[in-house]
């Protein structure tokens, strides 16, 4: 836990997994997306139980109130040969905005990812999320346009894995 400003960061559990919930819920809203979440508070206790390694959550709070939160969990790269962090959520409320909360958080999450031995850190953000790209360009990561992120969902992701 670290404290600046009135900020503390803390590692989440399980039981923190209604708050979690409600700031993803408030990240969809603020990118008019809410219709898109399916999640729910029991996915993300589950996910975030002590038996569970698989994910990570980092949250800011401003006394007891959330005000960011970042998911992430370990990957590794086969061409690198080496363990990154992928950040699969960054979110700070409106009214933490512009005061290093989001700079703060990723700090943290690449010191944590970088004592397991990891040596990058990768996310994707929202085409239309311009204010996010600026932030990302100002503290030094780099857009890769080499790649393309697909995806497959529903009926078609389960003919994919029943063997077409």
């Amino acid at each position: 836990m670290s404290a600046k400003s009135g900020i503390t960061t803390r590692y989440a559990s399980s039981e923190d997994a209604v708050l979690v919930h409600a700031m993803i819920i408030e990240m969809a809203h603020a990118m008019d997306a809410q219709a898109q979440v399916r999640s729910t508070v029991e996915d993300f206790a589950n996910a975030m139980s002590d038996d569970n390694e698989d994910i990570h959550v980092l949250l800011a709070e401003r006394g007891k109130v959330p005000v960011g939160v970042t998911i992430f969990f370990l990957t590794f790269s086969t061409w690198r040969g080496t363990l990154g962090v992928y950040v699969q959520d960054i979110f700070v409320a409106p009214e933490g905005r512009g005061t290093g909360i989001g700079k703060r958080m990723l700090s943290e999450v690449a010191a944590w990812a970088s004592e397991r031995g990891a040596d990058h850190l990768r996310l994707s953000v929202d085409r239309d999320n311009v204010g996010a790209q600026a932030f990302y360009e100002k503290i030094g990561m780099k857009f890769c346009d080499e790649e393309m992120i697909y995806r497959i969902t529903g009926a078609k992701f389960e003919e994919l894995g029943s063997g077409l």
